[in-house]
């Protein structure tokens, strides 16, 4: 049958089949993410620990990935496989983002603003020089023959990309138990901002992929990645102020039965934040993160008290279902991904580069930990207890993993193929592994939080009074109180509980924090008290 140009028309028996296979896969998806949510409630009633939510969407994915991988090929179902498989730009633009955004709309300001210091430092300073220890290492080894052989870009393409301690990973493990709140904190800060951090730094170099790299590329290359990270932050923050000018302004608060309309009007804020930043050629999750920080700190004061708490449920459902299926596809991904498992010089990087991942970890963790100690108090010290869970924590993931499937595109078949295969081994060891022992390991080194029996990122999500998906920011004893005078200050923990005390007060007058010496001088005579009272006095309305 042909069209009106002369070419040859699908059958429409053909595009029915097609839609079909489509509708099939989606179907499937849904029910292993029904299945996965199914099998977690029931572990956490029966207080199986070693096998977390995140590990049981790891097996779902591969058993159905297997099964998949040998129903396409019985029935030359070509369109049900390609819609079960794995798409970096599916993860980036639909997966990613609420992730993200929750983790910045939902976090404790106490708590991560009191350990700034030690989360800037690991995820910055611990990044590059995790990087550069791996890039280094299997660089080094490729050319001694002893493993598949990378170029120095590619070895650095890889060294960035697996340095990434995920969110999406660390927030899936370490959410679902009792660890100790600061200690929590510490390490999903540390995660959001490396993986931010990761992602810069594997698209600074991919834009050196085509070019004659030399000691003075250095250069550009650190100025393209602060070009890009605080430009992404600018536009975050910026997303999120206008969003807190506009609610100030629209007085919600003062009009009845609007919730819905004041709700529809909040959700694209993040996605267009995102978005822009990713039109800009620069990174959406820095942006995103920024704007759910700067949402979270002033726009969410602008609300109903009925919206603030229906959004942080929602923005929670929403990474939840996200986190699921990322851990789906990423088994899924075992069976019908860009794997090239029978190579021997695949299995040595394996080797090599896991090694090296473990020892990266210490050597940016110990002097890292040891530099932000040398400027704190001896009571806000972090513990070596503290430090080898840290340590521990630096699961591989999501973030880690879409970046090694973009790698395939990037680099070429062969070596894409090979990042992957090793990337896809290390992300299933550290959450399988890993993550199964983080329960013990929180035992064995008394880091539990014995005051409460609520995850810290679910703090607030008892049966009682708070919210489903959050805490309850804005009780009735809180809305009657000026958010200019929100004290950050040690929270309850164990008696080596390390968070630096920080206070909004603008009557305050305690001791100089590194952060608030930081925020001072970059700011001139103004402390960081006038800066949060001068930015709720524009953007957040009177109570």
């Amino acid at each position: 049958m042909s069209g009106p140009d002369g070419s040859v028309a699908a059958p429409v028996e053909d595009l029915e089949g097609v839609e079909a296979s489509e509708a099939l896969a989606i179907m499937t998806q849904m029910c292993l993410i029904i299945f996965v949510f199914i099998a977690g409630y029931l572990l956490e009633r029966k207080h199986v620990t070693f096998v977390s939510e995140a590990a049981v969407g790891l097996l779902v994915g591969v058993a159905a990935g297997g099964a998949a991988f040998a129903f396409t090929h019985k029935f030359d179902a070509s369109a049900y496989g390609e819609w079960m498989n794995f798409s970096p730009d599916f993860f980036f633009f639909a997966l990613l983002p609420p992730i993200i955004f929750d983790a910045g709309y939902s976090l404790d300001p106490k708590l991560f603003f009191g350990n700034f210091d030690a989360i800037c430092t690991l995820a910055f300073l611990g990044t590059f020089v995790s990087a550069i220890i791996i890039t280094t290492l299997v660089f080094v080894m490729g050319l001694a023959g002893a493993c598949y052989e990378l170029t120095f870009i590619q070895a650095g393409l890889f060294g960035s990309l697996i340095s990434a301690t995920d969110p999406v990973t660390t927030l899936a493990i370490l959410g679902n138990v009792r660890a100790d709140q600061n200690l929590y904190y510490l390490i999903f800060g540390e995660s959001v901002l490396n993986d931010a951090v990761a992602i810069v730094m594997y698209q600074t170099l991919n834009e050196f992929q085509h070019q004659k790299f030399s000691v003075g590329s250095l250069g550009k290359a650190f100025g393209v990645f602060l070009m890009i990270f605080v430009g992404s932050c600018l536009i975050g923050a910026g997303f999120g102020l206008l969003s807190s000018l506009f609610y100030r302004f629209a007085q919600f608060r003062q009009r009845e039965h609007y919730d819905i309309v004041e709700a529809c009007l909040l959700v694209p804020v993040p996605v267009a934040a995102y978005m822009a930043a990713e039109g800009a050629g620069l990174s959406g999750i820095v942006s995103i993160l920024f704007c759910g920080i700067v949402m979270a700190r002033y726009t969410r004061q602008n609300l109903t008290k009925r919206t603030s708490e229906n959004s942080l449920a929602f923005f929670k459902i929403l990474a939840r279902m996200s986190e699921t299926f990322v851990f789906i596809y990423m088994g899924l991904s075992l069976f019908l991904g860009h794997q090239t498992f029978d190579m021997w010089g695949m299995w040595v990087m394996f080797v090599i580069a896991f090694l090296g991942m473990l020892a990266a970890r210490v050597c940016n963790v110990l002097p890292g930990v040891a530099l932000v100690n040398m400027r704190r108090s001896p009571e806000s010290k972090i513990s070596r207890r503290h430090q080898i869970f840290v340590w521990f924590s630096g699961l591989r993931g999501a973030i880690a993993f879409a970046l090694a499937m973009k790698s395939t595109d990037d680099v070429g078949d062969e070596a894409g193929a090979v990042i992957f295969s090793v990337t896809l081994l290390i992300v299933l060891v550290t959450v399988l592994i890993f993550g199964g022992l983080t329960p013990l390991m929180l035992k064995k080194l008394d880091v539990l939080d014995k005051s409460s029996p609520y995850s810290p990122m679910a703090a607030g999500d008892s049966d009682d009074e708070r919210p489903l998906g959050g805490k309850d920011h804005q009780s009735d004893s809180e809305t009657k109180r000026d958010m200019s005078s929100v004290e950050m200050s040690d929270m309850r923990g164990t008696p080596e509980s390390y968070v630096t005390s920080v206070e909004l007060r603008s009557d305050a007058g305690s001791s100089d924090t590194p952060l608030r010496k930081f925020i001072r001088t970059a700011s001139g005579k103004l402390s960081v008290q006038e800066i949060d009272k001068g930015l709720h006095k524009v953007f957040v309305s009177p109570q």
